[in-house]
Order: C-alpha cells, then sequence, then structure tokens
C-alpha cells in the first residue's frame, strides 16, 4: 500500500492569535477561580471549627486558634480532630464535645477542606505552619485567626503609601509563635494583615528563624531568609534575600528567589502583604484589622 499525500486538513482550528488569546483567558480566569474558591474554603473551615465546638451556634463563645490539617493522598486536606486553643493548648474535638458530635462534624468539615488542594495551595499555605508528618502524610497547622479574616470578594486594593513619617512601632506576628518589632503603615492593610518593615538586626533574627524551622519541619512551606554580608569598596554590605521553597517543588524556579531591596531609612519589608503579617497587642492578642488606637 502505497502512501497519498492529503488532499485537505483533517481539520480546522481557529486563528493562532484568537486560540492563543482564548487560552490565556481562560486560564486566567481558571487561576481566579481556584483563589476564590480557596479563600472562601478557608473561611469555611474556620466556621466549620466553630460550629463543632458551638454545636453550631455561631454566637456562642469558643476556643480555638488552629486546626491541624493531614493532606490525603489525592492531594486534598482533612481534618484529623486536632486543635489548639488562643492559649496554645492542644485539644480534641473528642475531648471537647464527645465522640459522636466530633465525628458528624469531622465528616462534614472534610467535605470542605476537600477544597483546599494544590489548585488553591496559593491561598491556604501562607496560613499554615507545616508539623511533622502524620503516617507518613504531611500535616498543616492552619491559623483560623488568620483564615476567618480572609475576605470572601477577594483582596481589598491597597492604599497608595503614606509617608515613612505615619507609620507607627508595634510587634507582629506570622504564625503564632515568633514576635518581632517592625515599623507600619495602618493604611496599608490587606484582609486585616499588615505590611511591616524590620530592620536589618530584626532581619537577622527572622532568617535564622525560618532556617531553624525549615531544618526542623521541611523546606516544603517555609520560605527561608538569608543575610549574605560582604564588602565593597571597603564597606560592610548586606544583601537580603528570601527563598521560596514551594515553588522550587512545583517547577517554577524563575519565582523561587527575589532579592529585597531596603526603603529610605534601611528597613527590609520581609514578605511584604503575602506573607499575612498581623499586629499583636501588649497582651499578645492578634490585632486583625489593625487599629493603632486599639493596640
Amino acid at each position: 500500500m502505497s502512501d497519498q499525500a492529503p488532499s485537505r486538513p483533517a481539520y480546522r482550528l481557529p486563528d493562532s492569535g484568537a486560540l492563543g488569546a482564548a487560552t490565556d483567558t481562560t486560564l486566567k480566569d481558571a487561576e481566579r477561580a481556584h483563589e476564590q474558591l480557596g479563600r472562601v474554603m478557608v473561611v469555611v473551615t474556620a466556621a466549620a471549627v466553630r460550629d463543632i465546638l458551638t454545636g453550631c451556634k455561631p454566637d456562642a463563645p469558643f476556643d480555638a486558634a488552629a486546626v491541624e490539617l493531614v493532606e490525603g493522598a489525592d492531594g486534598s486536606l482533612f481534618p484529623n480532630g486536632r486543635y489548639w486553643t488562643l492559649a496554645g493548648d492542644e485539644r480534641t474535638f473528642t475531648e471537647t464535645v464527645g465522640l459522636t458530635e466530633a465525628g458528624n462534624g469531622i465528616h462534614d468539615m472534610s467535605g470542605w477542606t476537600a477544597y483546599l488542594d494544590d489548585n488553591t495551595q496559593d491561598v491556604w499555605r501562607p496560613l499554615c505552619t507545616e508539623l511533622p508528618d502524620r503516617n507518613g502524610r504531611p500535616a498543616y497547622r492552619l491559623d483560623l485567626l488568620r483564615a476567618a479574616a480572609v475576605t470572601l470578594d477577594g483582596p481589598v486594593p491597597v492604599p497608595a503609601a503614606r509617608p515613612l513619617s505615619t507609620m507607627v512601632d508595634v510587634m507582629v506576628c506570622a504564625n503564632d509563635v515568633y514576635r518581632y518589632p517592625a515599623l507600619v503603615d495602618p493604611a496599608v492593610q490587606r484582609d486585616g494583615f499588615v505590611k511591616p518593615w524590620f530592620d536589618l538586626d530584626t532581619v537577622r533574627r527572622i532568617a535564622a528563624d525560618t532556617q531553624a524551622d525549615a531544618a526542623r519541619f521541611g523546606h516544603g512551606s517555609i520560605d527561608t531568609v538569608h543575610v549574605l554580608d560582604g564588602m565593597v569598596e571597603r564597606k560592610a554590605q548586606a544583601v537580603v534575600l528570601v527563598i521560596s521553597w514551594m515553588y522550587i517543588g512545583g517547577g517554577r524556579n524563575e519565582k523561587a528567589t527575589e532579592i529585597l531591596q531596603p526603603n529610605a531609612d534601611g528597613r527590609y519589608a520581609i514578605g511584604g502583604l503575602d506573607w499575612c503579617w498581623y499586629v499583636v497587642g501588649d497582651d499578645l492578642t492578634p490585632q486583625i484589622p489593625f487599629q493603632p488606637e486599639a493596640v
């Protein structure tokens, strides 16, 4: 049987420019949809914890600051019943509300946390601290205070930055563990979280803490900060570098490293608004959103 040249195309395609534009638009729409899905589901997860602890009474008092989520074989997260109080005490839903109520609540919450997966990780990972594996599966501590503060309709545009003279001294935290002194502009907030500016000595503390956590828990969801010191023309210089290891694991190496530039006062905005820094008061209570008179 001899080969014969085709007499016409097997099928027709849209113009290459139109196809490319449609592909770009669709991918951007999908990215926005995944972000919105993640935003809603972290808030729903916080609501589910409240409902378990209060018997579905929204106005009843309850004490929860974080909940443990474990990654399943399909990459989605599910609760295992462990949570932490505002005082840092570790508890289980079974201990608090009983076996039946806890079991039903965890089952219901699993239906929502299943949407916290690779597609929505850009939303939920910054709200989590990586924990030691559970039975060989990655585990995370979801900060419920920060999850509950996420807006449902997307980020609020950040107002134009004010002059540095309007900044105020505060203590900030991003993981319920470490607190650092910083300057923040109360006008620059997103979902109640602030953009702190740290002096170089504090940056060195953050660098030591992030590197220690990465060595302890693994680099999967911990950005590490590094201060590189050198001499240029007989003058001491420092370069502040942030490495986002999750991008390396995801094959997006071009987004993995960032060199931070200091502002006019020599301060660095470690993590910017993306790390979900929040102000803590004198009693260590989170101030989300931050109101200067409340601190």
